[in-house]
């Protein structure tokens, strides 16, 4: 997985959107969407919420403060 694509995931367990997070990155949101669903083949899972818990579990993102 690029950095990029782990940092989509970031923002994706912060609860934002492909628009935001297009928009925080200087990404369209269609690009974004295109990375998550990267992520989630790399970690063969089918959702957002699933690629956030395997990465987690795999230690590829850190979870996020409460």
């Amino acid at each position: 997985m690029t950095e990029r694509q782990l940092e989509c995931l970031s923002w994706v367990q912060e609860g934002k959107s492909a628009t935001d997070i297009g928009s925080i990155l200087g990404l369209s949101g269609r690009t974004v969407e295109k990375h998550i669903i990267k992520v989630c083949g790399h970690l063969g899972v089918k959702t957002r919420v699933q690629a956030v818990v395997r990465a987690r579990e795999l230690g590829l993102i850190a979870a996020s403060a409460p």
